[in-house]
């Protein structure tokens, strides 16, 4: 049953205009020829621009207006928010005023007396509802006009968008209530320039244009006319070819196939981050020029910026659209982070890249923010979505892809909050910038091309794929924007950046991934790439090429334009952490198993000639060896990557010239670089573990770390035996600190370390003289002057260890302390006025008989009056006690060899 009926409705006002003095008036047609039909129980929404008509349709439908022409037929009570305050009397108080416009709608003064309660509580003035409506902020007059409106048992409600006055929290309440009052049945008819709110509310919508009905219909037919409409007119422009339809609208793009909208509200937009503070391109003032009928140009300014957007958007026949957005600046410009983003509709639920693919959650109410389908930890080019098994609607696949000319793009993929329900896709980019000296500077925001209603988009993508890949036999190699990814039997060797060309030019970093790169495959064992930097006159090159089924080579060079100061070059392969060992004609050894906030150079040295190994136990790893040409003055380090990245780094640098850091415009070879492959050869060195034993005494030494075992139980703990010092306010350990080489000599183990950070080597010799005795010997070997303050030699032992000794002196350990600084709490010490008369400090373990641990002595030589012994308890995180001998005092050790340490360690049963 129709409520509701307007039939041919037109509404005029006569406007009195004032032009230099002089009065005149014209007729202002509000409504114009309107026919609308709302049943009951209804909720329909009306959208259009600021002056539609469309608060002069709720005032008839109210019977606030009479319809010059036309006629409208309401049945029923009709209440709500038409314009603020309107009914009320400002001299008069709240309460007065409920009882006043109460009875305008029929209630008689005991049905008002009954819902004054529910009215005042649901306002929630407080004391306010007794005052006059003159102290009323413009919320609480919202607050009291909604309230009076519900509790009016109304059968027809009308709000004209008046709740974003009121404040968040009864913005809540009124919404809540409005939801209850639908589901109860009550007709609604809601005004509001949300979307997003009117799709939650309503599965009909009329839309007003200049006073006129264009479209009454379902929601999701009428928003997408809505927003081809809306906003300011030299911004919005729209293309059609065949089934699909463009429409740029003042920074986003919407798009239509058939008449069915494919994007939600917020459209396709560009969101960046200048100085910390986030931008949309909807904040620009927009102007569009049409280039052809399928082809257009749209300018955005950001007048507090500075700086201009230039989007190009071109409609080709196979429902392709390509796109491409440039920042105009007048000063040279840096974006901290650019996004590309696209909101899609719900339908979609499905989606692709080049490697992966997978299904959408389902998006529920209960998604109260953005949640991540896909990050971008991986640089992707392009990412596909489709909406499987969705037969009643036609909705074509769209697959959204970065060109080539937009560097180091990270496509992503998210579900939005559950009452937008949208599919967002989006390409991030960190650092987007230019540093052009030059009067105008301009950069490639974004570059790439939407394909719609691919029917295969698997096989779309693997041929995609294929025209940046090369193989032969099990080797493939993929060339992707300024990195090289290697696989073996579809195994990566490489992870993260890859292989990837760094470059320090003009006085600033540029690595490859940041340039714009064009591919050409020769054929399927070679390919060659060239990639151009914004504001840097130089190409780089990579000439790539499989040898056979077993190795390839990377030849790599710059082609300088103009000329250009280069300081420094390098190539970075990022070798999968699986990778354990490595190996050189100047050391080899095991990688550690974990990584530092800080990377490692594990060989300390430049490698000038001869190959590089990586190896592993893992079967499913070839090993790889990495050899480099000494035409160019070449040399390679190995790293341990940093935790963020967690790879092995094998890092080629070249060596420029002195005094010829200015390049002149010409070509320069840079590095070639021949990777060969080997399953069938491991590499592993030798266990750097050595161990020493007599009868039930082992001593074990590994990595700057000695171990002390009797009977099979560990004596020691943690780092066992080691060494620290102190330089400039720092501490470096032997176990944390150093690269290691570890020998056996029948009764002995020698150890060598090199210090990481120091010009320090030590050598250390741990000699079993029987069942009892271990002798400890430390050399150092200074190779720069360097300043210490502390100079320390250590045994930590098991926490078993109840009691100290020293001499005669006897003590408890104490229980473990959780707040200590570094040098954690010293139990004893020499120092001091302390004397005794045999120069050792020692541990027993006074447990039961079957369970005790023998005593153990530190026993040093004394040397020196700066010395002391220490017992000392460590923090509740170590649990350890820890048996010391130090040398203090800040001295500068020149180049040398030094006498560091030596001493016996005795157990006794």
């Amino acid at each position: 049953m129709n409520v509701i009926q307007l039939h041919n409705v037109w509404e005029m006002f006569r406007i009195k205009f004032i032009e230099q003095g002089k009065i005149h008036w014209e007729n202002f047609w509000a409504l114009k020829d309107i026919c609308v039909e709302v049943e009951q129980k209804e909720t329909v929404g009306i959208i259009g621009e600021n002056g539609s008509g469309k608060s002069t349709l709720l005032k008839l439908i109210a019977g606030m207006l009479k319809p010059d022409r036309g006629k409208v037929y309401v049945e029923g009570r009709v209440s709500g928010l038409l314009e603020l305050g309107s009914g009320f009397e400002v001299e008069m108080t709240g309460q007065e005023n409920v009882f006043n416009l109460s009875s305008l709608y029929g209630l008689n003064q005991d049905e008002i007396k009954n819902k004054f309660k529910q009215i005042a509580d649901f306002a929630g003035l407080g004391r306010f509802i007794h005052a006059p409506l003159k102290c009323y902020s413009q919320g609480m007059f919202v607050r009291l006009a909604f309230s009076l409106a519900i509790h009016m048992e109304p059968n027809i409600f009308l709000i004209d968008d008046t709740l974003a006055v009121g404040d968040e929290e009864f913005q809540k309440k009124c919404l809540k209530k409005i939801f209850e009052l639908k589901e109860k049945g009550m007709t609604m008819l809601f005004v509001s320039h949300d979307i997003n709110m009117l799709r939650r509310l309503c599965n009909r919508v009329i839309l007003l244009k200049q006073g006129r009905l264009i479209k009454d219909g379902p929601i999701e037919k009428v928003v997408p006319l809505y927003t081809h409409m809306v906003g300011t007119k030299e911004g919005v422009g729209i293309l059609e070819c065949k089934d699909l339809s463009v429409v740029f609208n003042n920074g986003r793009i919407f798009l239509n196939w058939q008449d069915n909208a494919l994007t939600s509200s917020s459209g396709i937009y560009t969101t960046f981050c200048i100085n910390t503070r986030w931008y949309s391109s909807g904040q620009a003032e927009w102007k569009l020029k049409r280039e052809t009928d399928t082809k257009l140009t749209a300018c955005g300014t950001f007048y507090q910026l500075g700086i201009t957007q230039v989007w190009k958007i071109e409609l080709r026949d196979n429902a392709e659209i390509l796109l491409d957005i440039e920042v105009e600046s007048e000063y040279p410009l840096e974006i901290e982070e650019a996004r590309m983003t696209a909101m899609l509709i719900n339908e979609y639920n499905q989606w692709f890249t080049m490697r992966e693919r997978g299904l959408f959650p389902a998006i529920t109410k209960e998604n109260k923010q953005w949640s991540s389908i896909l990050d971008g930890s991986s640089i992707r080019k392009c990412i596909a979505v489709q909406a499987q098994e969705i037969v009643d609607k036609n909705i074509p696949s769209i697959i959204f892809e970065e060109s080539d000319s937009t560097a180091g793009g990270a496509a992503q993929l998210f579900n939005a909050e559950g009452w937008v329900k949208s599919r967002v896709l989006q390409f991030k980019r960190n650092s987007v910038r230019n540093y052009s000296d030059s009067e105008d500077s301009r950069l490639v925001y974004f570059s790439g091309i939407l394909r719609l209603d691919i029917k295969d988009i698997q096989g779309y993508l693997n041929t995609l794929d294929d025209q940046n890949v090369i193989c032969s036999g099990p080797i493939k190699l993929r060339f992707d924007r300024g990195h090289i990814e290697i696989f073996y039997k579809d195994t990566p060797l490489t992870k993260s950046g890859h292989l990837t060309l760094f470059i320090r030019a003009n006085g600033r970093w540029y690595a490859s991934d940041m340039a714009s790169w064009s591919v050409s495959k020769i054929n399927h064992t070679q390919l060659v790439a060239q990639g151009r930097y914004a504001s840097l006159p130089l190409t780089h090159e990579y000439e790539i090429a499989i040898q056979n089924e077993r190795s390839f080579v990377v030849k790599t060079s710059i082609e300088v334009q103009g000329e250009t100061q280069i300081t420094e070059q390098y190539a970075r392969l990022e070798g999968s952490e699986r990778y354990e060992y490595y190996y050189s004609d100047y050391g080899e050894g095991k990688f550690p198993e974990r990584f530092m906030g800080y990377e490692i150079d594990m060989l300390q040295r430049c490698i000038t000639q001869g190959p590089v190994r990586l190896s592993s136990n893992n079967a499913a790893l070839p090993s790889c060896e990495i050899t480099f040409s000494q035409d160019v003055d070449n040399f390679i380090k190995i790293f341990n990557s940093d935790v963020s990245r967690r790879a092995r780094e094998i890092r080629i640098e070249k060596v420029e010239p002195e005094r010829n850091e200015k390049f002149l415009p010409g070509e320069y070879p840079c590095f070639e670089i021949a990777v060969a492959l080997d399953e069938s050869t491991q590499c592993a060195p030798k266990p750097s573990q050595k161990m020493i034993a007599h009868k039930k005494l082992r001593v074990s030494c590994e990595q700057g770390q000695g171990h002390i075992y009797w009977a099979q139980r560990e004596l020691t703990k943690r780092w066992g035996i080691y060494t620290s010092l102190r330089s400039a306010g720092r501490w470096f350990g032997s176990y944390l600190h150093c690269r290691w080489s570890v020998e056996e000599e029948n009764d002995s183990i020698v150890c060598v370390g090199k210090w990481i950070y120091l010009p320090i080597v030590q050598r250390w010799q741990l000699v079993l003289e029987d069942d009892k005795v271990i002798t400890f010997k430390v050399r150092m070997e200074v190779e720069e002057s360097i300043e210490v303050d502390r100079l320390q030699t250590n045994i930590m032992l098991s926490e078993q260890y109840s009691e100290w000794c020293a001499g005669k002196g006897r003590g408890i350990f104490p229980s473990f302390k959780g707040h200590v600084d570094d040098d954690w709490e010293t139990v004893w010490s020499s120092c001091g006025t302390q004397v005794i008369d045999e120069w050792y400090v020692g541990a027993l373990d006074i447990s039961e008989e079957e369970r005790r641990l023998p005593s153990i002595k530190f026993c040093p030589q004394q040397t020196e009056g700066t010395s002391s012994l220490n017992i000392i308890n460590s923090d509740i995180s170590h649990r350890g006690r820890v048996l010391q001998y130090l040398s203090q005092g800040r001295r500068l050790l020149e180049p040398g060899q030094y006498a560091y340490y030596e001493g016996k360690i005795k157990i006794d049963s």
